[in-house]
C-alpha cells in the first residue's frame, strides 16, 4: 500500500482536491463578474485611472491656445483682464445672485469680441458639488459645440466654488488657472497681474 504524501489520509487529500475545485470555481466566477463589471462600466474605470494624471503642476502656461475660458465670478475686473489677454471663443460664467452686475458686464465685454456665453446659476455657493456639477455641464456644452482646449480660472468665488470648479476641471483633464496681482490703494492693480497655472492636463485636442 502506497503511503500518501504527508502522511494524509485518503479522505483528506479528497476534501481537499474538493476545496481547490471549489475555489477555481469561485475564482472563475469572479474574472466573469469583473469582465462584466467592466464592460459595463468602463468609461467610469477609465475616468478613475486617468485621473490625478497632470504632468505639470503650477508654471506660467502658453496663453494663446485656449479657445474656451470658465470663471468663478464674484468681481468682473479679473476674468475681463483675462479675457481681453487670451480672446477666447467662448466664455462660461459661474454667477451667485451677488455677482450677477458683475457677470453682465463679463458678458458684454465676451459679447464685444464674438465669444459665445455660457452661463449657470450657483443656488449655494458654498456647496462644491453644485459648482462642480454645473462647471461640468459649460464643459460639456463646450466641448459639444467643437470648443477645445478649455481652461478653468478658479480665481474668483468662495473657496468652495473654486474647489468645485478645480475637481470638475480635474475630472475633464482641463487645465486650471489662477490670476496673481498687487494691491495698489486697497484695490488689485491689474497692470501687474499674471496669470499662473494651477494645474496643467497637458496634450490638448
Amino acid at each position: 500500500m502506497t503511503q500518501n504524501l504527508f502522511g494524509w489520509s485518503d479522505q483528506a487529500w479528497q476534501t481537499l482536491d474538493q476545496f481547490g475545485i471549489l475555489f477555481g470555481d469561485l475564482m472563475l466566477l469572479i474574472s466573469i463578474g469583473g469582465l462584466v463589471y467592466g464592460l459595463y462600466k468602463r468609461n467610469d474605470i477609465r475616468q478613475w485611472l486617468t485621473r490625478n494624471r497632470f504632468p505639470s503642476i503650477g508654471g506660467r502656461p502658453e496663453l494663446s491656445r485656449w479657445q474656451g475660458l470658465i470663471f468663478t465670478v464674484s468681481r468682473a475686473n479679473v476674468p475681463a483682464w483675462v479675457i481681453d489677454q487670451i480672446q477666447p471663443e467662448a466664455v462660461g460664467l459661474l454667477l451667485t445672485d451677488s455677482s450677477q452686475g458683475e457677470g453682465e458686464q463679463i458678458k458684454a465685454q465676451a459679447r464685444q469680441i464674438g465669444a459665445k456665453v455660457v452661463i449657470r446659476h450657483i443656488d449655494n455657493p458654498d456647496d462644491p458639488a453644485e459648482v462642480k456639477q454645473k462647471t461640468a455641464e459649460i464643459v460639456r456644452e463646450m466641448q459639444e459645440s467643437g470648443i477645445s482646449p478649455i481652461a478653468v480660472d478658479v480665481t474668483g468665488g468662495k473657496t468652495p466654488m473654486s474647489l468645485g470648479a478645480f475637481m470638475a476641471a480635474e475630472e475633464a483633464s482641463i487645465d486650471t488657472l489662477y490670476v496673481t496681482a498687487a494691491y495698489k490703494d486697497n484695490k488689485l492693480d491689474m497692470a501687474s497681474a499674471n496669470i499662473i497655472a494651477i494645474s496643467q492636463a497637458g496634450a490638448h485636442g
